[in-house]
């Protein structure tokens, strides 16, 4: 179930939708934007920003991005998977209504001012699939280039990851419980996969998300290829801290991703 701004978290289960994203930075052309689906931070923050990263870690966060979802009111996380294509949660957009006037950011970073940000139409509706939490997204060029060919793209691991596989998630956000008001720059958050086989559908992982990290990418840490569509968190309390986060595997992802001949 969809809840927009100010929804209050499902204690000891699923987390329902986060808090609303507050202003991201002041000034911006951005209006206050809620999140969609809360996730957990599990235990302490273990987060930095994506610009502290090197080498290939850096290089695919860059594929990553700020979606803004104005129809629905609300931000979530979004990936290229080939140059004009983006995948995020289903819902955080589900039907081609709300994927009207959808535009992604990817270089929504930290010593980024708002003015510089560089805004892709990707309000083009491809397809969902509910099962999967999935929703594929296609972007317009700007300036006569698509996104991937600037920014790059992710590729799907074609096999499910094992538990204990070490790992990373890259999306926007930042702790805005415990600071009102931060900005949603992109996040590099390390950690492992818990159970690789939590379910037939799912992986669970320790790396902190919140609410507007729906849509991430999961990457492993040795072939820096998607193991999880990041959607959901369990547990959480007040503060957003929770005991696991949950992507969907990547060969449902991969899947998926055939049906539109990716």
């Amino acid at each position: 179930m969809k809840k927009l701004l100010g929804a209050l978290l499902v204690a000891g289960g699923m987390t329902a939708c986060g808090p609303s994203d507050l202003a991201p930075d002041v000034p911006d052309a951005e209006p206050t934007l809620g999140t969609q689906e809360s996730k957990v931070i599990v235990g302490s923050v273990n987060w930095t920003s994506a610009t502290s990263t090197s080498g290939t870690i850096r290089t695919r966060s860059k594929a990553v991005g700020y979606l803004s979802i104005p129809a629905v009111g609300s931000r979530c996380t979004a990936w290229l998977v080939s140059n004009d294509v983006v995948i995020t949660n289903n819902h955080c957009i589900g039907s081609s209504s709300e994927a009207v006037g959808a535009k992604v950011a990817f270089n929504y970073e930290d010593g980024v001012a708002s003015a510089s940000r560089i805004w892709y139409d990707c309000s083009t509706f491809i397809r969902t699939w509910t099962n999967e939490d999935m929703t594929a997204l296609r972007c317009k060029a700007l300036n006569g280039a698509l996104p991937g060919q600037t920014y790059g793209f992710l590729t799907v691991s074609s096999t499910n990851a094992a538990t204990g596989t070490t790992g990373y998630v890259i999306h926007q956000n930042c702790d805005y419980y415990s600071s009102s008001g931060c900005a949603p720059t992109k996040k590099y958050s390390p950690g492992s996969v818990k159970n690789g086989s939590y379910n037939t559908k799912e992986l669970s992982y320790d790396m902190d998300t919140l609410g507007g990290s729906s849509g991430s990418p999961v990457l492993s840490a040795s072939g820096h290829t998607v193991i999880g569509l990041h959607h959901v968190g369990v547990g959480g309390d007040s503060m957003g801290r929770g005991t696991v986060n949950l992507g969907v595997k990547a060969s449902l992802v991969k899947a998926r991703l055939a049906e539109i001949g990716l």
